[in-house]
């Protein structure tokens, strides 16, 4: 069987490429997975952008005309991109690997 290569997308992080690099080759790669996996690494890569500029700008943030404080709009960008590629990643069953992570045991 002829191994076909599936680069990342140029635009990704380099945190993202090499996710997909790890990723692609083992578990993605029709064209539905493939798209799942680059919509999931856009949104973590969407999430650290809002996170770093949280991080500089602060929690809140205080209108200039009444002086209220709110909480920076960043923080939803943040919190939905996050969402977004735990449910891509969960659909695509990329949630945890035995074979590297483990045996997963019930302390009950």
């Amino acid at each position: 069987m002829e191994k076909i290569e599936y680069p990342p997308p140029k635009h990704l992080s380099e945190r993202s490429k090499k996710l997909w690099r790890d990723v692609v080759p083992r578990r993605a790669r029709s064209p539905e997975r493939l798209t799942l996996v680059q919509t999931a690494l856009e949104a973590l890569d969407r999430a650290e952008v809002a996170r770093v500029k949280v991080e500089a700008e602060g929690l809140t943030c205080t209108t200039k005309t009444t002086g209220a404080v709110h909480l920076n709009p960043l923080i939803r960008i943040e919190r939905e991109a996050r969402q977004l590629f735990l449910r891509c990643w969960t659909d695509l069953a990329l949630h945890w690997s035995q074979e590297i992570d483990g045996r997963i045991y019930n302390e009950d």
